[in-house]
């Protein structure tokens, strides 16, 4: 309220008295601190007389009298009445607010007062909490993975709730590298390269050979046992298994980890393992049962929409790349001109990041824009019959979204992107029985996984500046694997016997990755060379 803003008029002895303006400041400040009633004095040709207002009921009292007068809120400011007025109403003290035209100008400005206070309020509140948050937030080593999930949500909520009551994007920054943090942190505790293991059921072609089951997958969802024809059992550890599970709890699995593409980290989730035993299903599946690559793209396009959908605020990019590997060359499965496509060469900037240049980097708006082009790409990918598939493919097949988000209120940029890889098939050359430039083509193919196999081994072990450049596989990866990268593979095993050493290799060549030694089952031989025992389980 403005001092001076408020006067009372008064008719004494046919004499105007006008009260002075400090009196409006004590009514004001008393009615502003929520006191029930406040008590003041005027001078009235020269004798103080005292005053009283009940602002519960709106009621005026002179001391010298129990006549009472009706007055109006504070918060309407009184003026000074004018002549006319006083002579028609000579003995009625007014507040400014009587007439229309005052009433709306006053109501309209104590309205944008009340409007003023709620967001001084609201910020006072806002400015405790992001505090307290970032008080209670300080300290997260050694707290477990329960518990950062639990923080993490509490300060996004916070963040959410911030903004809500009027803090900038930039007040609230540091919340959002808080939950930031803490998603890291739950993922590296979770490992930064996890290995699942997952098989399917029978195909056609083991069926017609009768073939048994090789596979025993244990309760705790992280071990599995794998037989031979002579009941020699080795268990692997896993950090999670499916037998086979379904495509969503596949998914569900590694859903956090997209979300750490818009935190500014580069994610790689790839499948291993031989020809048939399920990688192009866990990847892609049928249309009507959709894998890891249609799924990964719904997520991103649904975070794009739904947590940075605020155009006045975040301006969202979205690319699509699709790339196969073959016999040691990359070629751009999105390039449908007749022209011959440019060569792709894998170049890599100052700051880390992998450039496939010369490749196709689609803008994608939503889904379905990116799913065609996918889908698209597939009609080019190079298949070829093997002993092991006949419909087998015989290159490493990548799709790479990319996301760059721009905060506007900020001008911070973060980028980060998926690679999601389709492993050509793992089986050993003689297992594959082909022959020519089939014979090549799985010669080359062996290579790089091996040497990638041996480039995650490192990265596992805690090695540094690791060698990514031998093979045009591990170079394409240097900046997904290692580092502040998050990676996910995929062992896909066939569950008949008649795979047996297949599966085996898979698992041994995921073990090196994972960091974990394999367990040895008390039935199965202790080392190389020693007398094999028969396995105690029963074989299916």
């Amino acid at each position: 309220m403005a001092e001076g803003g408020m006067f009372f008029q008064v008719m004494l002895q046919r004499e105007w008295v006008e009260f002075p303006p400090n009196a409006n400041k004590v009514i004001c400040d008393a009615f502003a601190a929520g006191e029930p009633t406040v008590d003041f004095k005027l001078k009235i040709d020269g004798r103080e007389v005292g005053y009283s207002i009940d602002f519960r009921r709106m009621k005026q009292t002179a001391k010298f009298s129990v006549k009472e007068r009706t007055v109006r809120p504070p918060w309407e400011m009184m003026k000074q009445l004018q002549g006319a007025d006083a002579e028609a109403k000579p003995d009625v003290v007014k507040f400014v607010g009587e007439d229309t035209a005052d009433k709306q100008e006053y109501k309209k400005k104590a309205e944008e007062d009340a409007v003023a206070k709620k967001a001084r309020e609201d910020r006072i509140k806002a400015l405790k909490l992001l505090q307290d948050l970032l008080a209670e937030t300080a300290v997260l080593k050694g707290k477990e993975e329960e518990e950062l999930i639990v923080t993490r949500a509490k300060v996004a909520q916070g963040c959410r709730d911030c903004l809500a009551l009027g803090l900038s994007e930039e007040e609230v920054r540091p919340l959002r590298d808080r939950v930031r943090k803490v998603h890291n942190m739950v993922q590296d505790l979770k490992g930064a390269i996890r290995v699942f293991c997952r098989t399917r059921p029978f195909n056609q072609r083991e069926k017609d050979a009768q073939s048994k089951v090789c596979l025993q997958f244990g309760d705790d969802k992280m071990s599995v046992q794998i037989e031979n024809n002579d009941g020699d059992a080795t268990k692997f550890m896993f950090d999670t298994t499916f037998n086979p599970g379904t495509q969503e709890a596949i998914f569900t699995e590694l859903k956090e980890l997209i979300q750490s593409v818009y935190d500014g980290y580069n994610v790689t989730v790839f499948a291993y393992g031989q020809t048939g035993s399920g990688k192009t299903f866990t990847m892609y599946g049928p249309k009507d049962n959709i894998g890891v690559v249609p799924k990964s793209i719904k997520e991103i396009m649904r975070l794009k929409n739904e947590d940075f959908g605020d155009a006045k605020t975040w301006q969202i990019s979205v690319t699509t790349s699709m790339v196969e590997l073959y016999k040691g060359k990359f070629a751009d499965l999105l390039y449908k001109k007749k022209e011959k496509a440019p060569e792709i060469h894998v170049k890599r900037t100052p700051d880390g990041e992998v450039l496939m240049d010369g490749s196709i980097e689609a803008p994608s708006k939503d889904y379905e824009e990116s799913w065609k082009l996918v889908e698209a790409g597939f009609d080019g990918r190079k298949v070829a019959a093997t002993a092991m598939n006949s419909d087998s493919s015989r290159s490493h097949l990548f799709v790479i979204l990319k996301v760059k988000i721009l905060n506007l209120a900020t001008n911070k940029e973060i980028r980060g992107k998926v690679t999601l890889v389709d492993l050509a098939g793992s089986e050993r050359v003689k297992d594959s029985m082909v022959e020519g430039e089939a014979l090549q083509e799985a010669i080359e193919i062996n290579k790089s996984l091996t040497t990638l196999g041996d480039c995650m081994s490192e990265i596992s072990k805690g090695g540094k500046n690791v060698n990514m450049r031998n093979t045009p596989l591990t170079a394409a990866l240097a900046d997904s694997l290692g580092g502040t990268a998050k990676t996910l593979m995929f062992a896909n095993l066939s569950p008949a016997v008649l795979n047996v050493n297949e599966s085996i290799m898979t698992c041994h060549w995921a073990m090196r990755a994972r960091k974990v030694q394999n367990k040895k089952d008390d039935s199965a031989p202790a080392a190389k060379g020693a007398p094999k025992k028969k396995a105690a389980a029963k074989r299916k």
